[in-house]
């Protein structure tokens, strides 16, 4: 009687733990939909990218420059590739493609704050950021990475990464003045919360995103929607999921 209720016990704990093991399993090889890549996507390994770097106001006004103002200094043009390389961690790497960096302040401590959680979601993931232009608000740029995005930057030399995803347009969802009105202020009031504010300065129409990378290529992407946060559980999902295959291939 004993050995048989051991064997019962014994035989439920072995059961219980594969329905764990295989819920964690199905957890892990969960990814939302929306975070597949568009049909518009196409190769980004080639794409031209420039690592920009900022000189400090005292460095600006010792070289010349007095009005003060941080000054890009772009090194040689390297390609996607390199980047993933440089950037990318144990299982890959992220790429916060940027709007506009004066406007994208939110999605870009949202990442900072997410790789910087004590339970480390993104450990194995590197994080760089991709921009479409230089010279227009260079001091706005310099603050995004200074304050909000703590990350490598590139200058994006032929808007592949926009390209790829779509090269989508800023859109207006709604024409009714209220719901305007009152999506434009439910923003400002997220935003004044944080303590973020922007500008309108540079290019704000094509959309951007963010990419994630395996040890391969791309993988997955999320496409920016106006007006809301980044989807931190979707971005956690695909980690997850890459990560798992990884592991499973090790």
């Amino acid at each position: 009687m004993r050995m048989a209720v051991a064997f019962a016990i014994d035989t439920t704990m072995k059961l219980f733990k594969t329905i764990l093991v295989s819920a964690a399993t199905v957890a892990n090889a969960y990814v939302p939909p929306h975070m597949e890549l568009p049909e518009s996507w196409r190769d980004v390994s080639t794409a031209a990218l420039t690592p920009l770097g900022f000189q400090s106001v005292s460095e600006t006004v010792l070289g010349g420059n007095d009005n003060g103002s941080p000054v890009i200094v772009g090194s040689s043009c390297t390609t996607t590739t390199e980047a993933t390389r440089e950037h990318g961690g144990m299982y890959g790497s992220i790429a916060f493609v940027v709007r506009r960096p004066a406007l994208c302040r939110e999605e870009g401590r949202a990442l900072a704050d997410l790789a910087a959680r004590d339970d480390k979601p993104l450990d194995g993931f590197g994080i760089f950021g991709v921009v479409k232009e230089v010279g227009v608000d260079d001091e706005g740029l310099a603050d995004f990475q200074r304050d909000f995005f703590p990350f490598p930057l590139y200058k994006d030399e032929e808007n592949t990464f926009y390209q790829a995803l779509g090269s989508r347009k800023l859109t207006i969802s709604t024409w009714n003045p209220f719901k305007m009105f009152r999506g434009i202020r439910n923003i400002y009031k997220r935003l004044g919360k944080k303590n973020i504010s922007g500008n309108l300065k540079g290019e704000g129409l094509v959309q951007g995103g963010i990419v994630i990378f395996d040890s391969l290529g791309a993988r997955y992407a999320y496409r920016e929607e106006t007006g809301m946060e980044v989807p931190i559980d979707d971005i956690i999902a695909v980690v997850r999921h890459i990560r798992s295959e990884a592991d499973q291939i090790q």
